[in-house]
């Protein structure tokens, strides 16, 4: 497993490698593709909103299983909710296989309180012990019905014919005053081992190696319920991206500081764009299931700061980003990629939903010019 660096967004990967087998033979059926090296890069990206967005992902996952498409995916990003689903996903090591398990899970009786509190009760005699803890057993016990006590490195030896996991999170940056302090060099692609995180480095060498964090407080690290306790925490982040790196080394940008601060990604888009932007994953086409009811179109202003190729999308279908379609394409051209986006919430699903964001907005109003 390794942790990649770029923009002040964290990839966590697994060594593991990614097949194009399964998705040669599954579009092959479809008469379309004969040749490995003509298979198209498809990823999925779940989004962000909590137990919606996990929810939301398996049903989606499903019903590409269902159709017969699961098997072309050759990446599955998340965010936030979403990496909640995946995390329990490939606690099975052939849930590609067999979604009907993870459904059962959902809809199961969830974990006994005692074996909860005994993971506190443990973690509290860790340094490093915090209320991300505290979320990550809320969500994996409480959300996601299991106490999933792998270490991410397990993912290394995974099962192919899954698609590659890929969670997104982004570093807390702490600052008195104004911007924050010191610049970033977009497109670097750093990369040091997850197996490592929690460990004590200096000057880029080990010092201390710590047991490797589970996915129970992974999952409190992708937790968005720090939003609604620090709303104010939007002004403390900035962009970044990943990779894979043999060595048990550090890059000299990442031995400035004895801690990193992991935080939800979702809280700088609320989709995982930005790890599948650019030339390094080649993505051809991104299914974008949006599963939050926040800014449509977001991604636009990162891509454009950051140089990232990302497909032109037409004015008119900017000034609907309050009420949109269920289902847009947007066609790359050159490096850019194709994306399919539907949102969940969409003038199909939520006739009555533009009425009570106006009243929303209003009551907001009112409110700010009380105060």
């Amino acid at each position: 497993m390794f942790l990649q660096s770029t923009e002040n967004v964290f990839t966590l990967l697994s060594s593991g490698t990614t097949s194009k087998r399964p998705s040669l033979y599954n579009l092959s059926s479809f008469q379309h593709f004969s040749n490995q090296g003509l298979v198209p890069h498809i990823a999925l990206l779940g989004s962000g909103g909590g137990q919606r967005a996990a929810v939301g992902l398996v049903g989606s996952l499903y019903q590409m299983e269902e159709e017969g498409l699961l098997d072309t995916l050759l990446y599955l990003g998340g965010v936030s909710g979403s990496t909640w689903s995946m995390s329990s996903l490939y606690s099975d090591p052939e849930w590609s296989t067999n979604l009907d398990r993870a459904v059962s899970r959902l809809s199961g009786p969830g974990v006994e309180m005692e074996l909860a509190l005994a993971w506190l009760d443990e973690r509290s005699k860790e340094e490093n012990f915090s209320l991300t803890d505290v979320w990550g057993v809320l969500t994996s016990a409480g959300i996601m019905k299991q106490m999933d006590l792998r270490r991410f490195s397990d993912e290394a030896s995974r099962n192919a014919s899954n698609p590659y996991p890929i969670y997104c999170a982004i570093e807390k940056h702490c600052f008195s005053n104004g911007p924050i302090e010191g610049t970033h060099t977009l497109g670097l692609a750093v990369h040091t081992v997850t197996s490592l995180l929690g460990s004590r480095f200096q000057g880029g060498k080990l010092l201390e190696q710590k047991p490797e964090m589970d996915m129970v407080q992974l999952q409190g690290v992708f937790s968005r319920l720090i939003q609604t306790v620090l709303p104010l925490i939007l002004n403390l982040f900035e962009g970044l991206t990943l990779c894979c790196w043999a060595e048990h080394s550090v890059p000299p940008c990442l031995q400035l500081k004895d801690r990193f601060h992991l935080l939800d990604a979702g809280l700088l888009i609320n989709v995982a764009y930005p790890s599948f932007l650019g030339d390094k994953r080649d993505i051809d086409l991104l299914i974008a299931p949006e599963y939050s009811a926040g800014n449509m179109f977001e991604v636009l202003d990162y891509a454009a700061a950051v140089n990232k190729p990302f497909p032109e999308i037409d004015e008119k279908i900017l000034e609907e980003r309050d009420w949109p379609k269920d289902c847009y394409v947007f066609e790359g051209k050159d490096k850019e990629p194709t994306i399919v986006y539907m949102p969940l919430f969409n003038r199909n699903n939520c006739k009555g939903l533009l009425q009570q964001k106006q009243k929303y907005s209003e009551h907001l109003t009112n409110i700010a010019i009380t105060h």
